[in-house]
């Protein structure tokens, strides 16, 4: 079969979108014709015209999916195209089905499972046996298949397929690429998708699961001497931090690889010995999230059993070996207030975060945060989901407007503590001027806390012009 994704590439930067280019891997392996197009109504038509797609599948967020269903919508009022979503917002929502120009909807971690179903479509075969798979059968009836197991070994899945994005310079010719080492987080976090995801998934194999260092080693090579690769940057919700694992990657990706790399972790897991690890392998940067400076909202509120001590304890840790910390935060918290946010600030500025990001707390459906928010009556109706999942919020919170200015605030007063005892004149300030200096700043930051790797001139202005071009990131 031909199929043609939908991808909101200008949600994305440089950042490559590893689910659809896994699932092209496997679609080309097994003898399907794969293309890309970016959410544009325009070039999704000009897109049909030359390839004549079979499908359109289309990944979507929670964020983004009204703008992907527009489109999706459009075209279908135009060319008899089937169409499949999938991604996070489809496997938490498969009542989209019932959503006219949607014939079907796809569950979970479903490489496998979607090669099984494009078989049995080109074969003209009934789909009851097509795991992870919704849809609507001849008779009108919603049919939800069962979930095919995780996949075991994920060293068995090829790697994506980067030459999907030929056409896009944003990502094929990109400095920085992305790698995913690992699937699944350890953590319950109250405002992630991964507790109903662990839920779901409950018999049918291990949550979290690693590749192994010299499948991981290969894919590094590869996009270093294929494509040119100057920086890595490891997707995974959790760096693996298995004793045994990272002092194998350590060694070997050093030899034989070399480049710097930025990965996700938590103040949890960096003992001496793991950043030591990482350090020596190349590591320039940690994103981490400290959420929140209040111990109690942390435990109640995220379900994050962290001490400020011990944050700040292991953050000497990271500096002393020369990797920079990219800070996270959730400001505007179910029952939080403005005075815990300036908290969450104080702590930040304790840690010595050389770049401290604040966004507003966005309680998706069908997460834990999302029920405490509703069971205080702390949900504004009125709202959706904005295309940011940063920068805007549905809650109904006491001081709002300040704390969305202490959003803008709050990269700046770390960099330069002593404007701390100056925050409540800040606040009362227009805040256009912090706009414009917090956007100078961050892509200052990107630079030297981010992407920090001998990066020419043309490079940073090319990444400094993605990071602005996101819509998720206009300020």
């Amino acid at each position: 079969m031909n199929i043609l994704f939908i991808v909101n590439m200008e949600d994305l930067g440089f950042e490559e979108p590893l689910g659809t280019l896994y699932l092209s891997a496997m679609c080309k392996k097994n003898g399907h014709k794969v293309d890309v197009v970016e959410n544009d109504a325009r070039k999704v038509e000009e897109i049909i015209c030359a390839v004549s797609p079979d499908l359109l599948a289309v990944s979507v967020l929670t964020p983004s999916f009204a703008y992907l269903y527009q489109t999706v919508n459009e075209v279908k009022k135009k060319h008899n195209i089937a169409t499949v979503f999938g991604g996070p917002h489809a496997t938490f929502f498969p009542e989209i089905i019932d959503k006219p120009g949607i014939d079907y909807v796809f569950r979970g971690e479903c490489e496998t499972a979607f090669v099984g179903f494009l078989d049995l479509l080109e074969a003209g075969k009934a789909l009851d046996s097509a795991s992870n798979l919704v849809f609507t059968n001849g008779k009108g009836e919603i049919k939800k298949n069962p979930l095919t197991p995780l996949t075991a070994d994920l060293d068995d899945l090829p790697f994506p397929d980067r030459e999907l994005f030929r056409e896009y310079r944003q990502f094929y010719r990109s400095d920085v690429r992305s790698v995913m080492v690992s699937r699944g987080c350890p953590y319950h976090c109250s405002y992630c998708f991964n507790n109903e995801y662990k839920k779901m998934y409950k018999g049918l194999g291990k949550p979290i699961r690693v590749r192994g260092v010299d499948n991981v080693i290969a894919e590094c090579v590869e996009l270093k001497e294929r494509y040119d690769a100057r920086m890595l940057h490891f997707f995974d919700d959790i760096f693996p931090f298995n004793r045994r694992w990272v002092e194998e990657f350590s060694e070997k990706y050093r030899t034989k690889v070399g480049l710097p790399f930025l990965t996700n972790t938590s103040f949890s897991v960096c003992t001496e010995h793991y950043v030591s690890c990482l350090s020596k392998a190349g590591c320039k940067s940690l994103l981490i999230g400290v959420e929140t400076g209040n111990e109690v909202l942390r435990d109640k509120v995220l379900f994050r059993k962290m001490s400020n001590k011990m944050m700040i304890e292991r953050s000497k840790i990271i500096h002393a070996h020369g990797i920079k910390i990219y800070a996270q935060n959730l400001i505007g918290i179910p029952k939080g207030s403005l005075a815990l946010d300036l908290e969450t600030l104080e702590l930040n500025i304790k840690l010595e975060a050389d770049y401290a990001g604040a966004y507003l707390c966005q309680p998706y459906p069908k997460t834990a945060i999302e029920r405490i928010a509703r069971q205080a009556n702390l949900i504004d109706e009125s709202k959706g989901f904005g295309r940011s999942f940063y920068y805007s919020g549905n809650l109904l919170i006491s001081d709002k407007e300040k704390i969305k200015k202490l959003r803008v605030l709050f990269p700046i007063v770390v960099n330069f503590p002593f404007l701390y005892n100056s925050i409540n004149a800040l606040m009362r300030l227009p805040v256009f001027f912090f706009k414009t200096v917090g956007t100078l700043l961050h892509g200052y930051k990107i630079k030297t806390a981010m992407l920090v790797y001998p990066m020419s001139l043309s490079a940073f202005v090319r990444n400094i012009g993605y990071y602005l071009a996101r819509r998720i990131n206009k300020i």
